[in-house]
């Protein structure tokens, strides 16, 4: 038995509770529980997390497969298969780009417009929650702090 590895272990596992990572992780899941429990309460129970990835990113005039993908940072493939599912679905349409041939425009159908609304409303009810637990003024220092983060590592997500 290793009593220095032992040792570190110990010292790490007494700091794990509090790490961002783990907090962060945690919130997320939370977040993503909600969000689904919400949308399905309002009548979406095809709806799947990962779809998200489009409705946070889609333009209102549409967008082309690769930069949704770029984007959403996911792969191509990945987001190719998204669009499939939404479009199958009845949420997207996609026809073929006006400049590049070889390009797909994708766009919000009427379903989608409406889903995207109900998601963005799910968003909101879910912040109010969270701003209620913790008050308004650090709720508005959370968000400073992490889109000060997010912004320094992606500066261009700003």
């Amino acid at each position: 038995m290793n009593s220095s590895l032992d040792e570190q272990v110990t010292l790490h596992l007494a700091q794990r509770k509090r790490s961002l990572t783990r907090l962060l992780g945690l919130l997320k899941k939370d977040m993503d529980c909600r969000i689904v429990e919400k949308l399905q309460q309002k009548g979406y129970n095809n709806f799947k997390l990962g779809d998200l990835v489009v409705f946070i990113n889609i333009q209102p005039e549409g967008i082309i497969n690769n930069e949704l993908a770029r984007k959403a940072r996911i792969t191509k493939q990945a987001m190719s298969k998204v669009v499939r599912y939404l479009e199958s679905e009845g949420y997207i349409s996609t026809t073929k780009h006006s400049v590049d041939n070889r390009a797909i425009l994708i766009s919000l159908t009427d379903n989608g417009k409406k889903l995207l609304i109900a998601a963005f409303e799910t968003f909101e009810e879910i912040q109010a929650e969270y701003t209620a637990l913790i008050g308004d003024s650090d709720a508005a220092a959370l968000r400073q702090v992490l889109g000060k983060l997010l912004f320094t590592l992606h500066p261009e997500l700003a």
